[in-house]
This record gives C-alpha cells, structure tokens and sequence, in this order.
C-alpha cells in the first residue's frame, strides 16, 4: 500500500504542475485579450474624436467663408482661422499616433486612411479660402487706394476751382474799383468844365443868346457830371434851370 501511494504521488504532482500551467498560459490569454480590448476601445475612441474634429472643421470652414463673403473684420478673420489650424494640427497628430498604433488592423487602417483623406481635403479647402481673402484685401487695398487718390485729386482740383473763383471775384472787384475811379474821374472833368463854362458866362460880355447857350451847355455838363456820381452837380443844376428856363 505504502508502495503504491509512492508511486503515485509524483502522478499526482505532475497533474497539478499540468493545471497550473494551463490555469497561467489561460490567464495570459485573458491578459492579453483584455488589453487588446482596452486598446481597441481606446482607438474607436479615438477614431470618434478625429471624425468630430474634421466635422467641426469643416463646419467652422464654412461659416467663416460665409462671414467673410456677407462682411466680416479681419482681425475677425485671422482670429477664427488660427483656431481652425490649431485644430487641424491636433487632427494630424491624434491621426499620426493612430497609425502607429493599428498597423496590423486593416479595417482601422482604412478607417485612419479615409479620416486623414477628408483631412486633407479639409485642409486644401482652408488654402484655397486663405487665398481667396487674401485676393479680396489686396483688392479691396488696390480700390482703397485708388478711392484715396481720386479723392486727393478732386480736393486738389477744387482748391484750384475756389482759388480761380476767388482770383475772379478779385477782378471783378478790381474792376468795379477802376470803373468807379473812372466814374469819379469823368465827373469831376465834366463838373470842372461846367464850371468854367458858367465861369465864362457870367465874367465874359456874351451877347444874352450866346451867354444862354453857354449856360445851357455847362447845365448838360453838370447833368453828366451828377449822373456819374458827383452829387454837387444838383445845385448847379437847379440854379442854371432857373436861369436857362
């Protein structure tokens, strides 16, 4: 009996090595399982966060183009462009790290290569919309200063129009200045050769006819005279008509 149980003891030991073994070989197996599981969810994970980034690129994409063609700052502008950038290069580096980490998965592999090909796509959009402003603020700089040269041009061609008017006005006034100096000048010869006129009446032994005429002639002299400005000349007026009739 003692024999017997000798002999099977080392059995039984070689049995329980055998289900250890198993039992460790097993539980690597469940190890290993489950942290393949744990990456493969961290990757859809992942994946999720990439397709919600490029959407939310392309959404912000389109916005902005449509602000920019209804009116938007620059400042505005470059402000919301710089976030879309920072936003594709998170994209590109979660897409990077993504590649390293499923090589031999092929069905996540296409995956990634359809997320970085709207990537892409994307992105040519964007520098293509960057072009796009920067074609219209090169526009809109080349109309500005255009607008600004037009403008100094009329400013300068109105100057010159109100320095010309004002030249006119000045000779205008000028010669309103000269014709009344005329005037003035013409009257008092007509009122001084009316004087000496009657002078000569009245000091010269004129026969009555002749002396009248004289009288008449220096009367017609101041009547010149006064409509010329000489207001003196009324008085000579008035005595000559009473002495002339």
């Amino acid at each position: 009996m003692i024999k017997r149980l000798i002999f099977a003891l080392p059995i039984v030991g070689m049995l329980w090595s055998c289900d250890t073994k198993e039992k460790q070989a097993l539980r690597s197996e469940v190890d290993s399982l489950r942290t393949e599981l744990q990456m493969s969810q961290q990757t859809a994970q992942t994946l999720e966060e990439v397709g919600v980034l490029i959407d939310s690129i392309d959404a912000n994409r389109q916005l902005l183009r449509t602000d920019v063609i209804e009116g938007t700052s620059y400042k505005d502008y470059k402000g919301r462009l710089q976030s879309i950038n920072q936003h594709i290069q998170e994209t590109q580096a979660k897409i990077a790290e993504l590649e390293k980490t499923v090589k031999s998965n092929k069905a996540s592999s296409a995956t990634i290569k359809r997320l970085r090909n709207d990537l892409e796509k994307s992105t040519q959009q964007i520098a293509a919309l960057e072009q796009e402003v920067e074609r219209m603020r090169g526009e809109n700089q080349d109309l500005a200063m255009t607008v600004s040269k037009r403008d100094s041009t009329l400013a300068t061609r109105d100057e010159t129009i109100k320095m010309r008017e004002q030249d006119v006005t000045n000779l205008e006034t000028k010669v309103v200045e000269i014709n009344a100096q005329a005037n003035k000048t013409q009257a008092d010869m007509y009122y001084a050769q009316a004087a000496a006129l009657e002078t000569a009446a009245s000091r010269t032994k004129f026969a009555p006819r002749k002396k009248k005429e004289t009288q008449r002639e220096a009367l017609e002299l101041y009547k010149l005279s006064l409509s010329l400005g000489k207001s003196e000349a009324q008085n000579k007026i008035s005595e000559l008509e009473k002495v002339v009739g």
